[in-house]
């Protein structure tokens, strides 16, 4: 059974972490030193849970004035291709509008893409950048749209 709990940044479940560690920093190569940043330490996270087991995390913050941004979003390999993630953008998306968002931002790596565009997300002017040395694109979802 799949159980959606938002971490305050004090909490002391470091399942988000252990999470972005797994797949940030072991599987694509992201230094542990530039995985977490101060938004960390102000905002808090969503994690699924599967039967106890955390699964999947990403984390919602402010951009610009109406403007949300999801990031570090996280899915374990194991549940890769089996819709988790679009039920974790879909609640992000669902608080983002219910705290008022108009529009809500996310950098995506380039691979990813095409599920952030079943997301709802289209690809913004601003072309392929490199971040960690993973090419990325942004991408933006407008409600209402």
């Amino acid at each position: 059974m799949l159980e959606y709990k938002w971490l305050s940044p004090d909490s002391s479940d470091e399942s988000y972490k252990k999470l972005r560690i797994k797949v940030f920093v072991e599987e694509q190569g992201v230094p542990f030193e530039n995985e977490f940043d101060k938004l960390d330490l102000l905002y808090p996270h969503l994690v699924i849970y599967d039967d106890g087991i955390p699964v999947a995390t990403g984390r919602l913050t402010p951009y610009k004035e109406n403007v949300a941004k999801i990031g570090r979003i996280v899915v374990a390999k194991e549940k890769r291709g089996t819709g988790l993630g679009v039920k974790l953008v879909k609640e992000l998306l669902r608080k983002a509008e219910e705290d008022g968002a108009k529009e809500v931002f996310c950098s995506a790596q380039t691979y990813a893409v095409g599920f952030y565009e079943k997301c709802g997300f289209v690809l913004t002017e601003t072309p392929e950048y490199l971040d960690e040395n993973i090419p990325h694109r942004d991408m933006i979802l407008k409600f209402g749209e």
